[in-house]
């Protein structure tokens, strides 16, 4: 082959292979045009920019029931503002400092992203910015701050929808209202009004320029900690500005050298504040358990509660007055809770789930405690209703082991259903349950909507002395005892009357359900025995005239102290004791919740919540422990143990005639009895050999 032959033949071997590359590139470069159609579309569909509307700060607000705004729900500070009421300054600084090419492309800036591009290729993943102000207000409105090569590629798709179906001033002022500008500043007027205390039309070419600075890196700039960072970015952005012949050098040293006051934070700016925060915020928990945090906090949603805000007013000022005497006593119980359910439907007419929210955002009324002698009246009331006992009954009292689970008393006999509810006696109570079975109690419990039972742990005879794994919520034991009120009706309790969209549809309508859990005979018997408690037994101190129910409670060293106290208004639940369960030794549930109680229910009265009773206020019992005021009571009870530790000390000064374990015992489940008894029959357990003695308790006749 002669040299031009093979010269000749090299050269049709490279067109050849020019003209394969060229094939494969229009082959490649027409498959990728059609996946970016076709991916265009998709990521169109999916965010919906066809329908998108811009929301204007639609914060969501919450009602009492009586029709007062108790809070206004919104993620964070913003203020809109139309671009006309934006200052030029403003503007120009954010358009120099962010996308001065703004105005001449179509939400992509090809030099900008090629540039970005390129470096993000150099280091091997999606480093450099490079993005428009529009490609900057979709990744704030649709998207997130990860750097993904997938993330850059929606963006710029939702860029270009965005430019075609909004004007540049639309989109302007769209951004200049979304961009993150620090302290919780979304938007140049909350912003100037942040860090000037002026509105956005009043920013002079300074304070524009350090506002300029700040969206880069808000925490890094943000001029109220960080001022010289600020000023070094202020520099940038004026020099920017001059470059582009926006401003002379003379105005740009002018502002540089310009002393700014920058306006300080207060402290209601700092954070949102609700009204009645342990109810609000429990409120808002659910709202966002219903709906999710966008739509709670973005989409201008109307909720109206069940509060009242008298009574919660009234709740808050017994709590904090109480609370500080007790303080003032030497009493160490730094916290209270209140809460109130309307017994007809299960509204919750009033929470107070602390002293002091600010110190303690517990919300003991949604906290589990062990209820103690409280949770007597439910196990009584099962019995009463599956006729394992009757209101004649008579109920041994005295001190006894239930299979390994010892239960003392000073009581040598047997006594009524009314006197072991009045004067609160362990021994009794637990015959009950464990007459009634331990599964078949806890089931009854369950019905009157206790929801903090441990399958695991309370499966034993504790629970009749409110020994539990967990315990019970107050806002439990309210509802449990407005049942009572109910003629038997259990309501579950609410909060959430209604919510709204910004349009009225109604989104949620709470309906009552009540159900039948026990007759209104047993009911009314529970409610005549624990009238009784109040009028001469351990609830004597919550007594007003005469009329209402309610039951005392008191665990082991007086960690918890209790009142659930009713009559046919409302049903309200006191707790006393530490957050961080430490006792309150020498006091219980009678000295000190059942006063609260008491005073709460009168105030009530008061502001008109509940009616004042015909009768007149009897006077509040002089302020001692209750063992010296009731001291004929028929015995001092004790904590049930086991047998190997028999309690044998006597109560400590100022307890109660009641103190429950704090912990579940592990003993086995106790056979279930479901023979009805005889009137003035005795009751006693199976498992009990000795005789019997029945004794009618009438505290007159105590030594």
């Amino acid at each position: 082959m002669t040299e031009k032959a093979s010269k000749n033949s090299g050269i049709r071997l490279l067109k050849l292979s020019i003209g394969v590359l060229v094939l494969i590139f229009l082959v490649l470069a027409g498959g990728l045009t059609y996946t970016v159609i076709q991916d265009y579309e998709e990521v169109a569909s999916r965010y919906n920019l066809d329908q998108f509307e811009y929301q204007r700060n639609q914060k969501s607000i919450i009602y009492s029931s009586n029709g007062e705004v108790i809070a206004e729900l919104y993620e964070r500070e913003k203020r809109y503002v139309s671009l006309d009421k934006i200052s030029a300054p403003m503007k120009e600084a954010i358009l120099a400092i962010e996308d001065h090419r703004f105005y001449n492309h179509f939400g992509i800036d090809f030099i900008g992203t090629f540039r970005a591009l390129y470096r993000d290729l150099a280091h091997r993943e999606a480093v450099e910015g490079g993005s428009t102000i529009t490609q900057q207000l979709v990744r704030n409105l649709f998207l997130t701050n990860e750097k993904t090569f997938q993330r850059k590629i929606t963006e710029i798709f939702l860029a270009l929808k965005m430019e075609s179906r909004f004007s540049k001033d639309e989109i302007l002022e769209m951004y200049l209202n979304e961009i993150y500008f620090g302290n919780g500043c979304y938007g140049v007027e909350s912003a100037a009004r942040k860090y000037f205390n002026k509105n956005a039309g009043d920013l002079n070419l300074a304070e524009s320029s350090m506002l300029a600075a700040i969206p880069k890196a808000p925490n890094l700039y943000e001029p109220l900690n960080h001022l010289e960072a600020n000023k070094v970015r202020q520099k940038d952005v004026l020099n920017r500005m001059v470059q582009l012949k926006m401003i002379a050098f003379q105005e740009a040293e002018a502002a540089r050298q310009q002393e700014i006051q920058v306006h300080p934070v207060q402290a209601s700016e700092e954070s949102f504040h609700y009204a009645f925060p342990y109810f609000t915020t429990e409120i808002v928990k659910q709202l966002v358990d219903l709906y999710g945090r966008q739509r709670v906090f973005h989409e201008g949603l109307v909720v109206t509660t069940t509060l009242d805000t008298r009574a919660v007013k009234a709740a808050e000022e017994v709590v904090r007055r109480k609370a500080a005497e007790l303080k003032q006593r030497g009493i160490a119980a730094s916290n209270i809770c209140i809460v109130s359910v309307d017994p007809a439907d299960g509204a919750v007419l009033s929470l107070v789930g602390g002293t002091d929210f600010r110190v303690d955002q517990n919300n003991l009324a949604m906290i589990p405690r062990q209820p103690g002698s409280s949770i007597k009246p439910i196990h009584y009331a099962g019995a009463l209703e599956q006729k394992i006992i009757n209101e004649s009954s008579q109920i041994n009292a005295r001190s006894k082991d239930f299979n390994k689970y010892y239960v003392a008393s000073k009581v040598d006999g047997s006594v009524t259903v009314l006197s072991a509810l009045k004067y609160s006696m362990n021994v009794p109570a637990v015959e009950v349950v464990n007459l009634m079975g331990v599964k078949n109690a806890i089931e009854n419990m369950k019905r009157f909507g206790i929801t903090t039972i441990s399958s695991e742990h309370d499966a034993n005879l504790a629970i009749a002395l409110g020994g539990m794994y967990y315990g019970v919520k107050p806002i439990e034991m309210a509802a449990a005892f407005a049942t009572f009120a109910n003629d038997g009706k259990y309501n579950k309790p609410y909060m959430i009357k209604t919510v709204e969209d910004q349009k009225g549809n109604i989104l949620y309508q709470h309906d009552s359900q009540p159900k039948q859990i026990i007759s209104a005979k047993t009911a009314q018997t529970m409610t005549k025995i624990l009238t009784e408690a109040v009028r001469g037994g351990t609830g004597t101190r919550a007594n007003i005239t005469g009329n209402e129910a309610g039951k005392t409670g008191t665990t082991d060293d007086s960690r918890c102290l209790w009142f659930v106290g009713y009559n046919q208004e409302i049903s309200t639940a006191v707790w006393v004791g530490n957050s961080d369960n430490r006792p309150v030794r020498g006091y219980s549930g009678g000295d000190l919740a059942s006063p609260i109680w008491r005073e709460y229910m009168i105030s009530l009265m008061d502001s008109r919540v509940i009616k004042r009773p015909s009768r007149s206020i009897l006077p509040l019992l002089e302020d001692t422990p209750v063992k010296e005021q009731e001291e004929n009571l028929p015995e001092q009870e004790e904590t049930a143990l086991p047998p190997e530790e028999p309690v044998q000390e006597p109560v400590e000064p100022g307890a109660e005639p009641e103190t429950e374990p704090s912990s579940p015992v592990n003993t086995p489940e106790q056979p279930k009895g479901n023979e009805p008894l005889e009137p003035n029959t005795p009751v006693e357990s199976p498992e009990t050999s000795e005789n019997p003695q029945t004794t009618e308790v009438n505290p007159a006749n105590m030594p």
